[in-house]
């Protein structure tokens, strides 16, 4: 699990270390608002954390997380590789 200053990795922390790290807004969708195909989206899915890549409409990734935690550090691992 990513700690980042004490808390949790989630959605708004997350926001701030890409921004952090000059990935582009462009790359995701935390909020499940506005554009999602082509970048990686996090979405609250029953009792789990979905993140997707859209492209074209077809999902390229799908993976799903127990925790907002994992699901929040997948993305970031993905987007600064």
């Amino acid at each position: 699990m990513c700690v980042d200053k004490g808390n949790v990795l989630n959605r708004e922390n997350l926001s701030k270390k890409l921004q952090i790290a000059r990935v582009p807004e462009w790359l995701y969708n935390l909020d499940e608002k506005g554009r999602t195909d082509e970048r990686f989206c996090l979405k609250k899915s029953d009792d789990k954390w979905q993140v997707y890549y859209l492209e074209r409409g077809v999902k390229t990734t799908n993976r799903f997380f127990d925790s907002e935690s994992d699901a929040c550090q997948y993305i970031y691992d993905q987007l600064t590789e």
